[in-house]
């Protein structure tokens, strides 16, 4: 007879004492980076603040917390999420956080970290990496996903994506990921838009996906080295079902495409 597995029980190391709202208060007010990095350090954010720009003394920093009710580790009880945002050694940009799961003691939490948020940029780029998060019940009727958006900007576009990620053994698991890049390159260019709808009244619940793209030019190399260049566009979209699987029982279960219908343009 198997045994039925343990349940899980958080790790030393990840027990952390925080009060959020104070700490909400006391990042709000700091103006250097020295007293950022001193009070996210409970956070275990692992932010790189060794990088050049942040070993200047008393470099300024303007850093807000987010403080949002999740129930992500269990459906049980409900967690803290904590988003720290804004800048940090003069420019650089900060968008880290961590999930903080009550433990019994006051104020005593068990710390997962999100890892689908940038953390710090360590050079002064004008186009510093986004994302946003929403929460979904996805698998569970309680117990909560996040919904990702992620955005990288550079001289040529954007980079793309949404994920879903959901906790499994006290960790943030990824079950769904799609990508996409839209810009300019030079005769081509191409541009989409995507919307993912999660449906359905039984858990785990399908993720409906829409997408659609315009590709516009073409470069063409004839037999004598003279370069034609077509500036004619084409579209194509795509309807797509995901559903929720596993596929042994020692993986975690991830969404996989079960319906699909495109069209040509």
């Amino acid at each position: 007879m198997v045994s039925p597995p343990k349940p899980w029980v958080c790790p030393s190391e990840r027990r952390v004492t925080v009060v959020p709202q104070a700490l909400k208060k006391q990042l709000g007010a700091a103006t250097t980076t020295a007293e950022v990095k001193k009070l996210l350090a409970p956070l275990q954010l692992g932010l790189p603040w060794d990088a050049e720009a942040c070993t200047k003394a008393e470099t300024p920093a303007a850093v807000k917390l987010d403080v949002f009710r999740a129930r992500i580790i269990s459906a049980d009880t409900e967690d803290l999420v904590l988003q720290a945002r804004g800048k940090v050694c003069e420019y650089l940009t900060l968008l880290a956080g961590a999930v903080l799961h009550p433990l019994g003691e006051k104020n005593t939490y068990c710390l997962t970290k999100m890892p689908f948020l940038p953390g710090m940029e360590t050079s002064y780029s004008n186009f510093p990496p986004e994302a946003v998060f929403a929460f979904e019940n996805l698998t569970d009727p309680v117990r909560q996903a996040f919904k990702v958006d992620a955005h990288q900007g550079d001289v040529h576009g954007e980079s793309n994506a949404i994920s879903f990620w959901e906790a499994e053994a006290g960790s943030l698991v990824e079950l769904f990921k799609l990508e996409w890049t839209d810009g300019a390159f030079t005769v081509f260019s191409s541009s989409s838009e995507v919307t993912i709808r999660v449906e359905g009244k039984e858990f785990p619940r399908q993720l409906r996906l829409e997408e659609a793209t315009r590709s516009c030019g073409t470069q063409t190399t004839l037999p004598s080295g003279e370069l034609v260049v077509d500036s004619e566009c084409s579209e194509a979209s795509s309807e797509s079902v995901y559903c929720y699987k596993r596929t042994r029982p020692d993986v975690p279960a991830a969404y996989e495409k079960c319906g699909e219908r495109r069209s040509l343009d």
